[in-house]
């Protein structure tokens, strides 16, 4: 699939419009890249070692780009304060999320898009607007964002009461309890942690596709340099056929 469908002259003018800008900086430092637990995407190896899908399009960009990194993993609530605070500079994700919103840039293209499900079991009706949450029990991720969800799932004029956890199988474990109404995740994170589980009359609906974007914290010395050099990067990778913006169908 193309870049959002993008016509292929469209791409070339981004490539140049950017071209002047980031072939005159240099930098000489080494880049804190991001990564944390979110399969197939980012993957903890059990070295500690990072792997996965936006893990790999990261490191191919900075290559391109000749910047030198890091990789680091780390808990996602941790991960987002470490980028709010610039101890983290660089990380494949969507806006919204409140540890970071206001203290980082994004890059003009997104690079893909993941799909928020809603799970619920039995006769509990799938929710198709924000409000249908209200008077609800949820299971929400520690850490996520939720394309900004998250601060109406915690304002208490809604009446809903909220758990978190930080473990993607657990979640389903306390649905399949009936200690919740609802387990609100991403569609692989879900898919991974329900292979082994057995939940009689799960379903669930797609609420949303939330875009993922570069992300690099606004503590970073050159941090809009360094997302110019990013997006020229990538750009040029996409044209060269070596990337592709990566969707999260159904």
């Amino acid at each position: 699939m193309g870049l959002f469908y993008t016509p292929y002259y469209a791409i070339r003018l981004l490539v140049f419009s950017f071209l002047f800008l980031s072939s005159s900086v240099s930098f000489a430092l080494l880049i804190k890249v991001g990564s944390t637990d979110f399969p197939p995407f980012y993957v903890i190896n059990s070295d500690n070692s990072a792997s996965g899908i936006y893990v790999d399009i990261m490191e191919r960009t900075l290559q391109h780009a000749k910047l030198d990194y890091r990789i680091d993993s780390f808990p996602t609530k941790r991960l987002y304060r470490n980028l709010g605070l610039g101890e983290t500079d660089i990380f494949l994700g969507i806006k919204g999320s409140p540890e970071y919103d206001d203290n980082v840039l994004y890059s003009k293209m997104a690079i893909s898009q993941i799909q928020m499900r809603v799970y619920a079991i039995g006769n509990t009706p799938l929710p198709l607007i924000k409000e249908d949450f209200n008077h609800y029990r949820i299971i929400t991720m520690r850490g996520y964002g939720y394309h900004g969800l998250v601060k109406y799932f915690a304002n208490p004029n809604n009446n809903i009461a909220v758990t978190s956890t930080s473990e993607h199988r657990s979640s389903f474990l306390m649905l399949k309890n009936k200690r919740a109404d609802y387990v609100i995740n991403y569609k692989h994170p879900s898919e991974t942690a329900l292979e082994d589980l057995k939940i009689r009359d799960l379903k669930y609906t797609s609420f949303y596709d939330a875009k993922v974007y570069f992300i690099v914290s606004k503590e970073t010395p050159y941090a809009a340099e360094i997302l110019n050099k990013l997006e020229l990067a990538y750009l040029e990778l996409i044209e060269l056929g070596e990337l592709e913006y990566i969707t999260n169908d159904d």
